[in-house]
């Protein structure tokens, strides 16, 4: 019994009409027609179409529950920075009321206390003098009369305070632009159309075509080895196989960046390799051609083929894909149209390749992941930065100040953005 209403109505036959059911290479006259997707299909097909979308349907109920139940306990990172401001805050102000309390108030009581104190003293020296006392009298009791005016006035004193105001602006959207000066920078020149990764603890390069170099988090070149592979053209850090993956045009690599042992991967060299991405249990390839190719390997099996998408599903015959990018579920695809000069970035599902949404761009870019399920784009050739939201809009563009061609962009955990320039590797923070 069918979940939900029928999608089916039936089938009106028009006269001389030869439709057959829409099925491939079923030739039985339709009996009904979906209306959804509005195709035919004979009396034995529209029960398995009926099921089917009955399936889709159950599972897209299931998804949105799951996402309710999500919604309902989400605790975002920045609520811990938001409590942490509050806290802070809420210092500061007990700081400034201690303060002025002591200006204002402790400081005079302290004065106060230091005359009774000296005025006791004196008094008591008198008395040890017998007839002192008669000499002092007059003074002292002035003094005292004196003191006791100070502490009415203490005792009434008045403060003028106005209200705080908080200005609006004092917490808002983390907003990259402009990045902040380069909090490290090293000079290695890199191979063209290069490739950077980062894991927890290094940054992996390319240098000069020939080496593969090693960072640790004070930008100093830790390992080196020679590279001798045609140049690498994307790399991607894979936490289930706890290697480094290397692509090159007919080879890939896997690096282990403990010992710097170089594995080549069972992968077909039959395909020229541009780019990479690599979710938990997968790799991701892109073809080097118009009307570019995507690939997808299960690294749990020896990069064991799984399937691939061709054009025009992963792109037009007269566009190439400039990047791969995996983040949550989804892969960031930024392409270029050769006879356009257009660009857009695309992000599509990682199971499907459906399109969840698509942006127009600026020329060959590169990108990867930011806060969350940002993307953080840049073009290779004016140095343009782009800052796209999770649902994909445009909420910043910038111009890279260093005047060098730019290679590859990537994250170094929550607040360091890495930018591979044609001759320097730059850390930015992000404030």
């Amino acid at each position: 019994m069918a979940l939900f209403t029928t999608h089916l109505k039936q089938y009106e036959r028009m006269i001389d009409s030869l439709d057959s059911c829409s099925l491939h290479q079923c030739s039985n006259l339709p009996y009904s027609t979906c209306q959804h997707c509005a195709r035919h299909f004979c009396h034995n097909h529209s029960n398995e179409h009926e099921n089917r979308c009955n399936q889709t349907l159950s599972h897209l109920l299931t998804t949105i529950d799951k996402l309710v139940v999500r919604l309902s306990s989400i605790q975002p990172y920045c609520l811990e920075q938001l409590e942490q401001w509050s806290d802070q805050a809420h210092q500061s102000i007990n700081y400034y009321c201690k303060k002025k309390r002591y200006d204002l108030i402790e400081k005079k009581q302290e004065h106060l206390e230091e005359e009774l104190t000296n005025l006791r003293n004196i008094l008591d020296e008198s008395i040890e003098e017998q007839n002192g006392i008669h000499n002092q009298f007059n003074k002292i009791n002035h003094d005292i009369q004196l003191i006791e005016v100070k502490l009415i006035e203490l005792e009434h004193l008045r403060l003028t305070h106005r209200p705080l105001i908080i200005d609006e602006n004092l917490i808002s959207l983390q907003c990259l632009f402009p990045l902040s000066h380069p909090h490290h920078t090293i000079h290695i020149k890199s191979g063209n159309e290069s490739s950077i990764a980062s894991n927890q603890s290094h940054l992996l390069v390319e240098r000069e075509g020939k080496h593969l170099c090693l960072l640790d988090r004070n930008f100093t070149v830790v390992k080196d080895i020679p590279f001798y592979h045609n140049g690498v053209h994307s790399i991607c850090w894979s936490s289930i196989i706890n290697r480094f993956i290397i692509i090159t045009f007919k080879e890939i690599f896997t690096l282990d960046d403990k010992t710097m042992t170089l594995e080549k991967c069972s992968i077909s060299s039959n395909m020229d390799w541009w780019r990479a991405a690599s979710s938990h249990d997968t790799l991701f390839l892109s073809s080097a051609k118009w009307g570019s190719s995507i690939h997808e390997f299960d690294l749990r099996s020896q990069f064991q083929f799984i399937k691939a998408w061709y054009t025009p599903v992963t792109c037009g015959e007269d566009e190439i894909i400039c990047d791969l990018k995996y983040n949550n579920s989804f892969l960031a695809i930024p392409i270029f149209n050769k006879h356009k000069e257009e660009s857009r970035l695309d992000l599509r599902s990682s199971i499907t390749l459906d399109c969840i949404w698509s942006i127009r761009i600026h020329g060959r870019c590169r990108c990867c992941a930011i806060n969350g399920d940002q993307w953080l784009v840049m073009n290779h050739d004016d140095g343009r930065l782009f800052h796209i939201s999770a649902g994909g809009r445009l909420l910043k563009t910038d111009k890279y100040q260093h005047h060098q061609r730019l290679e590859d962009i990537t994250t170094w955990n929550d607040n360091m953005i890495v930018v591979l320039t044609k001759k320097t590797i730059n850390l930015h923070e992000v404030r």
